[in-house]
């Protein structure tokens, strides 16, 4: 496993074979991401994991790759996508009041 080099902030996912791994834990509160950058091309194992989360956030949401998926208030969803495009990649929840962002290099 190797990490996306991300110029040095240690933010990259981690490659596993041919595939970038990156989890994000969803809380009532926000999201945190256990990276920030993607490498385009490269495909991506996105594991969202819900603990007592209730709300919008549960409706998660990357609308340029027109993925939506209501998560469960506890427990792990897994989503499949290949960035084919360098820049912001944004996610968020079904309202657009919880945000976060990858930046896809090459």
């Amino acid at each position: 496993m190797t990490p996306v080099d991300q110029l040095g902030t240690g933010q990259g996912a981690i490659i596993n074979g041919n595939v970038q791994e990156v989890t994000i834990d969803v809380a009532s509160s926000g999201y945190t991401a256990t990276a920030t950058t993607l490498k385009r091309n490269v495909p991506v194992k996105l594991t969202l994991r819900t603990n007592n989360t209730n709300g919008c956030i549960r409706g998660f949401t990357i609308p340029d790759l027109g993925i939506s998926k209501i998560l469960p208030v506890t427990g792990t969803t897994t989503l499949s996508f290949v960035p084919t495009q360098t820049g912001r990649l944004a996610y968020s929840c079904s309202m657009g009041m919880f945000t976060g962002a990858f930046t896809v290099i090459d």
